[in-house]
């Protein structure tokens, strides 16, 4: 009776929720990316040209500030969520939501560096 009381701990403890993972990769040639969080906005996430950046995010969300404004973006924990960088209409730059495969395809065929990491470690919303 007490190795199966045992059994069911440990396996209550592997089930414990890992951050979700959020990866940016930068496709734009000599621009850099800049993401505040709502955790720090004085301390950004850059994410340089053809480079790679994994965020760690713990809880639900991930607080962006834009224009002195908080957004709240979603992500389920043990989750992982990919991200490009890329150059849009004159000097703009946009980010889509990738598959890991399209992700990691990018990557490899533009030599990138990274991934870099960033760990947010207090919960935002």
């Amino acid at each position: 009776m007490a190795s199966l009381v045992v059994l069911c701990l440990v396996s209550l403890e592997s089930l414990a929720q890992s951050p979700a993972r959020i990866h940016f990769l930068n496709t734009t040639i000599g621009m850099s990316a800049e993401l505040k969080t709502s955790l720090d906005p004085k301390k950004s996430v850059i994410v340089r040209s053809n480079r790679w950046v994994r965020v760690q995010a713990p809880g639900d969300s991930l607080g962006i500030v834009i224009d002195s404004k908080t957004y709240f973006l979603h992500f389920e924990p043990n989750k992982q969520y990919y991200f490009v960088v890329h150059s849009a209409h004159g000097n703009r730059s946009m980010i889509t939501e990738k598959s890991e495969r399209e992700f990691m395809l990018t990557a490899a065929l533009r030599s990138t560096k990274g991934p870099e990491e960033y760990i947010i470690d207090k919960i935002a919303n």
